[in-house]
């Protein structure tokens, strides 16, 4: 009986086009290269693939092994007649299943490995092959008219909305996010990120920009009477080293009066009534909501803050002396160190299965898809822009799409491409084996009636 030597025999390789040992080897080491994949879809579709391929080549050797049988041994008496017929019968099935496991071994290698013009059509015709799955891909499937008429009528939106409201989904998908944000920092270096951030503060402290937002800000504190509160912690810090530092006026009060001062203590009553003056006016001041001091105040801050905004040399000064700050080591340390300690962090909170980022994103996603199927107009507004998107990404890409569909497939080694198309298709060609012993006798009957019949 011909072997085919796609079929598995334990301790018997067979050739293939490339003269390496049968891919499908031996029962034994086929079925531990699939269990190391560790896809059992995979070990189930070669297990019946492998079946099926016994039950065809069983066929075949019984019709084999009937027609020996038939033309070595003399019929019965009164069996001629049946005889011819079973004879008839066997040849033409005999016939039938080698054509057909010619034909069907020649599509993914050489029968028995005999080199015979147009066998092992996929592995020698493999470039052809990805080219036409390519190309089929994107005529059929990637061109803009084809996805914008597929995706008119449908509600994206909804169905994104409604995928993301379901707590399962939301979950699994902040849990992909937020895993990869660790691959993410990975990514970065360090020093790389430090210097970026003194750069981006540098850039930040530009006196042009710094010094008329602070003006701003310090004019809506005087429009809302926040410096008054300043000048009142003044106030009482004056008053207070006043009262601390009586002693100390008059002695330099005293060390600056002439002797005749002195002499008729003249000097004290000087220093008294200075202090009794500073005294009454820090009261008044701090008393007084609209003392002229308090009003003079706020024209200089006033005056200060427009000055900010809008005198360049002041700017400039400005943005000079927090430049100088930020370039400072303690500055840039305290940078560096808060982004190793901000990494630290946030690789800590997403390797918590309760981390505040996964149930943030979390809740962001679930919110989100409320949302759509909440609002219709967002909805609609939102599978506009996504129609538009697909049909523009399948008219950018839907050729290097194909592209590299086509150069995967070339990329492939005849074993992986043979191996690919036989555990889909080749059970099904296993029948086509079966019909065509079964049909062939059949056909043979059908012929030999005919002879008898003429």
């Amino acid at each position: 009986m011909p072997y085919d030597n796609s079929d598995p025999v334990p301790n018997q390789p067979s050739p293939n086009p490339t003269g390496s040992p049968n891919p499908f080897g031996s029962n034994g080491s086929k079925l531990n290269a699939m269990a190391r994949r560790s896809e059992p879809r995979h070990v189930d579709g070669y297990l019946r693939l492998v079946r099926m391929r016994r039950l065809a080549n069983g066929l075949l050797a019984a019709i084999m092994g009937l027609f020996v049988f038939l033309h070595l041994v003399d019929p019965p008496e009164g069996w001629s007649v049946f005889w011819r017929y079973l004879r008839a019968f066997s040849e033409a099935a005999m016939v039938g299943g080698l054509a057909d496991w010619f034909a069907v071994t020649a599509i993914f290698r050489r029968p028995l490995g005999l080199p015979i013009p147009h066998t092992a059509v996929i592995p020698n015709n493999q470039d052809r092959i990805a080219d036409a799955v390519g190309r089929f891909i994107a005529d059929n499937f990637l061109r803009p008219e084809l996805v914008a008429a597929r995706v008119r009528e449908k509600d994206l939106s909804e169905a994104l909305g409604r995928w993301l409201a379901e707590p399962a989904q939301s979950s699994g998908l902040a849990g992909g996010l937020v895993s990869a944000v660790p691959a993410m920092l990975d990514a970065l270096d360090d020093e790389t990120v430090a210097a970026f951030l003194r750069d981006q503060a540098a850039i930040a402290a530009d006196g042009a920009s710094v010094a008329p937002a602070f003006g701003s800000v310090l004019e809506a504190l005087a429009e809302q009477g926040r410096h008054q509160a300043l000048l009142d912690t003044l106030l009482k810090q004056g008053y207070r080293l006043l009262e601390d530092n009586k002693d100390l006026i008059r002695e330099r009060i005293k060390g600056r009066s002439g002797w005749l001062m002195r002499f008729v203590s003249a000097d004290r009553k000087v220093a008294d009534t200075v202090i009794n003056a500073v005294n009454d006016l820090l009261f008044e001041v701090a008393s007084d909501r609209h003392h002229p001091l308090r009003e003079r105040l706020t024209e200089i801050v006033s005056e200060f803050a427009d000055n900010l905004r809008n005198d360049p040399h002041l700017q400039a000064r400005i943005g000079s002396w927090v430049q100088e700050a930020a370039r400072h080591p303690s500055v840039t340390g305290a940078v560096e160190a808060g982004w190793k300690e901000f990494k630290a962090a946030l690789r800590r909170d997403c390797a918590s299965p309760d981390g505040r980022l996964r149930a943030w994103v979390q809740t962001a996603l679930v919110n989100l898809g409320a949302g759509l199927m909440s609002e219709p107009k967002v909805r609609e507004a939102l599978n506009v822009r996504l129609r538009a998107l697909l049909v523009q990404l399948a008219e950018r890409h839907g050729e290097d799409v194909a592209k590299l569909v086509s150069e995967t497939i070339r990329r492939w080694d005849s074993k992986t491409i043979v191996d690919k198309l036989e555990m889909n298709v080749g059970r099904d060609l296993q029948y086509i084996r079966l019909n065509g012993t079964v049909i062939g006798g059949l056909v043979g009957l059908v012929l030999h009636l005919g002879a008898e019949i003429l």
